[in-house]
């Protein structure tokens, strides 16, 4: 064998703390060694074997130990108690084959990923116990700015462009078992890159890896790896890898049209559509299992798309525990231990106090969030400033250069930078625990600490379900407490004002509940968010078109919620109303979707328009075409008073004298209205055809987050004449209108309760 050139390059792109250095491209590709290959109806059954200096880099097919394309042919074969070593390309492929086993193997000093998949169609196959450390990319290791990577492409120095993310494991379909392995070393410990479509030799296979169902992944662990991305982690379930006509081309980071993971029971392929979509009743989840990760700089694991379940995690000395974006995640019985108090072994000129030592952040958009029975212990920055809750002297991290962490660590933190991607009711905790931890709370911008609020930091929430993650010990809602808001999560004397976050602590009584609804009236304004205005944190202004605020004389004197170009509205439900008020008058056309409304707890909207105006209100379903068993569309009915618009079943309004308009908001089902009649789903309502539910949501451990749909809306039309600035708006000033609450004799002391003036133990709920 020959070996390559020995070049001096550097250990990690990201410095933390330090300069970056300079790499070493297109170097060490001469490396040529042999290389074993079962092919042709061949069976393999190697064990107790050294292969040192083998493998030819950059070579297709020339791999130490290469089972290629046996099919289901040699389900019995296995490669077990061996080694590889100063191994110039890869370890072990299997390519086109299924159920084999590799056990017992140790791997050291690598070109390229070492125990690998390598077409996207290998099944049923088992690593159990391997090790694997030293692991060298090829090209220049991805990095980038935000979630993006610059994109890799297939060339003679690159023949398969994910190499430039290296790793101990590359698993291109989850539908292998993946158990008590080790990784150490690499860009991620375990790259998990997802493919559309199989490449290679298998390129018009009929099969969608992305969609494919997990099998065991349990046990495993990474450690000293991620260093050349803060978003590369010990498990990284990141990066498509895709043809482009006959080339293949790879996006490390989150690849939005390529790289999403849908595990589906059904196999849409088998029917000739391997593009449908997996319905709700048909979702799976990939479940990673009692796996361990120390010392990442960034997340010890990654996921930027595909439903999962994490469970028996372990986070040792990581930059945060765990990255997730994806509609349907729990993570159950997790233990994040931000710093061990061990001495940072870093590369040069890095130091730990540069590193984040957070527990976990919640994203800003679109997804669900679940976690239960997790402890945190020391994480958080450790000043004066946030002794809130814990003022013992070796709470979560400080400053030492071995040991500590970066200054705006959390425990939790919440992603405020933007005003065009905003969050829904999409996060929940049960049965969580801290541990001398410093800071709990952060409303993360990365603009700074100074920065002007955001729509995102606005309406951030979270439901505590049990009162744990809060300390109030009973259900509790979390709001921002951005003062900005106004009294939007403000809403009586019991609120808890947490000053870490900022956040406000809630009781989750009575009636109460977190809903969300997004709302169009100004096409023309809508049409400039995220260019001109209201940008994902590039500083461009996102001022109020209006406000929001809630019904009575105690929210009088508040301007309310500002609502702007980009007007998504997430607040507390269960109250007497939302009033909403719009700079340029009442709104002729309003449309509304995205609706999280939970059936028990009443949302009422209420407009107030000049006076005269008539409205037509109308209910949308999507994919939706009218039968006897399903209705598609519901004109809502005028009824006398708006305490029958309460309790009506969601398809009426009522508009007084003065020109106000009464309407209850309900969370309707996505693809019909009624049965064919106008129907009020409740929770445990099926859904269409027998399948799922009306209402959908993602449930773990007895915690359930509603899930929008992305189709059904309802429209308000006003008769009003046009205004002269701007035809969006009705023309004349609507009346001052403060909805009244309570009955004479009591006042308002919250947004759903009235009391007896004067005996607080008399009260009204709404």
């Amino acid at each position: 064998p020959t070996d390559p050139d020995s070049l001096d390059c550097v250990q990690s792109r990201w410095m933390w703390g330090g300069d970056t250095g300079v790499q070493c491209p297109d170097t060490e590709l001469t490396g040529f060694g042999g290389h074993i290959m079962i092919h042709n109806g061949g069976k393999g059954y190697v064990e107790g074997v050294e292969l040192y200096k083998m493998g030819q880099t950059n070579v297709l097919g020339r791999y130490p130990i290469h089972y290629h394309i046996l099919g289901n042919d040699c389900v019995d074969c296995y490669f077990r108690s061996s080694s590889v070593h100063r191994s110039f390309y890869r370890c072990i492929s299997i390519h086109g084959t299924n159920s084999i086993t590799v056990s017992e193997n140790v791997a050291y000093d690598v070109t390229g990923y070492c125990y690998y998949l390598e077409d996207g169609v290998e099944e049923d196959n088992t690593f159990s116990y391997n090790l694997v450390a030293h692991v060298h990319y090829l090209g220049i290791a991805a990095f980038g700015n935000g979630q993006t990577t610059e994109l890799n492409y297939e060339s003679p120095t690159l023949t398969l462009p994910a190499d430039v993310t290296a790793s101990g494991f590359y698993v291109t379909n989850v539908h292998n078992n993946i158990i008590g392995n080790s990784a150490s070393g690499g860009w991620a410990g375990y790259a998990f890159p997802s493919l559309r479509r199989p490449i290679g030799a298998h390129s018009d296979v009929n099969l969608k890896p992305s969609t494919r169902t997990g099998l065991t992944i349990d046990g495993n662990t990474a450690h000293s790896t991620g260093w050349w991305w803060s978003h590369a982690a010990g498990f990284y379930f990141g990066g498509a890898l895709y043809l482009e006509g006959d080339s293949l081309v790879y996006n490390a980071g989150r690849d939005q049209s390529n790289g999403n993971r849908s595990p589906c029971e059904v196999d849409h392929c088998a029917s000739g559509n391997c593009d449908s979509y997996c319905a709700s009743q048909d979702q799976s989840w990939v479940q990673l299992t009692n796996s361990k990760v120390f010392l990442v700089p960034g997340a010890g694991i990654n996921s930027w798309s595909g439903r999962m379940e994490v469970i028996g995690y372990e986070s040792h000395d990581n930059g945060l525990s765990l990255e997730a974006l994806e509609s349907g995640f729990w993570i159950d019985n997790m233990l994040s231990v931000c710093r061990t108090g061990e001495s940072w072994i870093m590369p040069p000129n890095s130091v730990a106090n540069a590193v984040k030592g957070n527990g976990f952040f919640w994203y800003d958009t679109g997804q669900e969030h679940i976690i239960t029975n997790s402890k945190f212990r020391n994480c958080g920055y450790r000043s004066s400033e946030f002794d809130q809750y814990d003022t013992s002297p070796d709470r979560g991290c400080g400053d030492d250069a071995d040991t500590g962490c970066n200054q705006k660590s959390s425990v939790f933190g919440f992603l405020t930078h933007s005003d065009q991607f905003n969050p829904e009711s999409m996060q929940a905790t049960k049965n969580i625990v801290f541990e001398s931890c410093g800071r709990r709370y952060k409303l993360h911008d990365f603009n700074g600490d100074n920065a002007p609020s955001t729509v995102s930091g606005r309406l951030q929430n979270w439901l505590d379900t049990d009162g744990s993650a809060t300390g109030q010990g009973i259900p509790t809602i979390i709001g921002s407490g951005q003062s900005e808001a106004g009294l939007w999560w403000d809403v009586d004397d019991e609120v808890v004002h947490d000053e870490q976050g900022p956040l406000n602590f809630i009781k989750k009584t009575r009636k109460r509940d977190i809903g969300h609804i997004r709302l169009a009236f100004d096409i023309t304004e809508h049409d400039q968010v995220g260019s001109s205005i209201c940008g994902n944190g590039s500083g461009a202004e996102c001022p109020a078109l209006g406000y929001i605020k809630h019904f009575g004389s105690m929210f009088a004197n508040d301007l309310g919620l500002p609502v702007t170009a980009n007007p998504d509205v997430a607040g507390l439900t269960g109250g007497y109303g939302w009033l909403l008020s719009l700079n340029n008058g009442a709104p002729r056309t309003l449309k509304l979707d995205f609706f999280e409304i939970h059936p028990d707890s009443i949302l009422v909207l209420g407009i107030a328009y000049p006076l005269g105006t008539n409205v037509e209100i109308k209910a949308f379903a999507s994919w939706c075409t009218p039968s006897n068993s399903y209705g598609c569309e519901e004109v809502f009915q005028s009824v006398g008073t708006p305490d029958a618009v309460r309790l009506s079943n969601g398809n009426t309004y009522h508009m007084d004298a003065t020109g106000f308009l009464t309407v209850r908001l309900i969370m309707s089902p996505q693809s019909y209205t009624g049965t064919p009649d106008w129907i009020y789903p409740a929770m445990n309502t099926i859904g269409k055809w027998g399948n799922w539910y009306a209402i959908d949501r993602f449930s773990r451990s007895d915690v359930t987050l509603l899930k929008f749909s992305y189709g059904p809306y309802m429209t308000i039309e006003a008769d009003c004449p046009p205004s002269s600035g701007n035809s969006a708006y009705c023309d004349g000033t609507p009346t001052n209108f403060v909805p009244t609450v309570c009955s004479a004799g009591y006042e308002q002391v919250a947004f759903d309760r009235c009391c007896k003036i004067n005996n607080i133990l008399d009260c009204v709920d709404a």
